[in-house]
């Protein structure tokens, strides 16, 4: 299946360019008889055109071949002899682009749909940053797991990431790829800026049961409300900045299709249901040009709504009678983090931190695999039942000789769990009691091969 084919336009529609046979094909003036111009011989499977005002600027993906590394190069329009920035990774399949709308800088998302270590389902995702001025730069993730969403702010000062395993994390970012703000965790996979950049809603939709929204006052960092729109498969801003749409539509869902319209202080103002015989396909605000509405001013002023016409189900967990009217104390999820701005130090890691980092990762790397081997119990405390001799680094030049001892030693490692679970209480077969009995005579012959 060929896939990004379709042609891309410049903002003020005076650049058409789109991928012929990993050859990026460019048209000038609306003039599509003869190519302007042609990037070609670095067979470009992916291109995006920058937005905003001349000169515009193309980002192109080139895969790379089994064991070599696949390149971001980013191109000025026309120029395309030398590329302004490069960026190289390894581990990809494809990548997703997001320019901002300045056209200054751009997100690269590369995928790979298996991830090798095992680690997650999903496979695995690293974000990188590329700027027109051709500094290159990698967006540091604070938790394991996949991306979920990625936008930039309409104002291109900010972008935000939704990432993480379940409760997944939700962090805001500046142009030097630094985390500025913590927005918490929680069920959610989705993000939506509205259209002047002031007001951010986060969303769980799809996979994700209940439709939990949140709406963020961005400038203040502060959480304006929170609500549940269940079954919605889209969702867009109003032009005003003030209300949002969310709608449940086929092919995704054919029940239950309608649309809502929401103040973003969480009142539901309007509520469409679809006739049950016919399905909803799209839902579209009008257009308007910028400039039209003002940013919008937020405030605490509650709006009055409507009720919804299916009311909510009850999501309040059983308490038995004896926990009722008691004050909970425990979190249903301890790893939830709560919002809260991202200090310089844990934003920007020292290289000494990184280092120190490193040291105590592959110490306790090292703890674990000694537990493993029988060396230490799991309180760190060494193994009661391992002979000393197996302490003693024993070398030779005679290769035979080194295979017959790695031999003794891996016997002996265990006969010594063998001894540590009969001191625990667990009952051993008779073969291994025999393999136990041979632990004086196994010793006997390493103590031999050492001299």
């Amino acid at each position: 299946k060929q896939t990004d084919w379709e042609p891309q336009w410049s903002t003020d529609e005076s650049v058409c360019v789109h991928n012929v046979n990993n050859e990026v094909v460019c048209y000038a003036g609306a003039q599509f008889e003869k190519p302007a111009h042609r990037l070609q011989g670095q067979k470009v499977v992916s291109v995006s055109l920058s937005q905003g005002s001349p000169p515009f600027h193309l980002l192109c993906y080139v895969p790379g071949k089994p064991g070599q590394p696949s390149f971001i190069k980013l191109f000025q329009y026309p120029k395309f002899d030398t590329p302004v920035a490069s960026k190289t990774f390894f581990q990809s399949d494809k990548v997703e682009m997001w320019w901002n709308r300045k056209g200054m800088g751009a997100l690269v998302m590369a995928s790979m749909e298996v991830d090798k270590t095992g680690s997650s389902y999903y496979g695995k995702q690293s974000l990188h940053f590329v700027s027109v001025k051709g500094d290159t730069a990698m967006v540091v993730l604070g938790k394991d797991g996949p991306i979920y969403g990625v936008s930039w702010s309409p104002l291109g000062t900010e972008f935000c990431v939704v990432y993480g395993f379940m409760p997944a994390k939700a962090t805001l970012y500046n142009l030097k790829c630094e985390a500025v703000f913590n927005l918490g965790s929680g069920s959610r996979n989705s993000i939506y800026y509205n259209p002047h950049g002031n007001i951010l809603l986060l969303g769980g939709f799809g996979n994700l049961s209940g439709g939990q929204i949140e709406v963020w006052d961005i400038t203040s960092r502060k959480l304006i409300t929170k609500l549940e729109s269940p079954d919605t498969t889209l969702l867009h801003w109003s032009p005003d900045g003030e209300h949002f749409m969310t709608a449940t539509t086929a092919p995704r869902l054919r029940m239950g299709n309608g649309f809502k319209i929401w103040h973003y202080t969480g009142a539901l103002l309007y509520e469409r249901p679809w006739n049950k015989q016919e399905e909803l396909w799209e839902v579209l605000w009008q257009n308007f040009p910028s400039g039209v509405f003002r940013t919008p001013a937020i405030t605490n002023k509650s709006v009055e709504g409507i009720q919804p016409s299916h009311p909510l189900a009850s999501k309040q967990a059983y308490r038995p009678p004896s926990a009722r009217g008691k004050e909970i104390n425990f979190k249903l999820h301890d790893d939830e983090d709560v919002p809260s701005a991202v200090s310089e130090t844990a934003s920007n890691p020292s290289k000494a931190a990184l280092k120190l980092k490193k040291k105590r990762e592959a110490k306790k790397a090292a703890r674990q695999q000694a537990v493993e081997n029988g060396e230490i119990t799991t309180n760190g405390v060494p193994a009661p039942f391992r002979p000393s001799i197996l302490s003693e680094e024993i070398t030779t030049d005679d290769p035979e000789k080194m295979k017959k001892i790695k031999k003794l030693k891996s016997k002996l490692l265990e006969i010594s769990r063998l001894k540590e679970q009969k001191a625990n209480g667990k009952a051993l077969e008779i073969n291994q009691m025999e393999k136990m009995k041979k632990e004086e005579q196994l010793i006997k012959e390493l103590q031999e091969l050492s001299l």
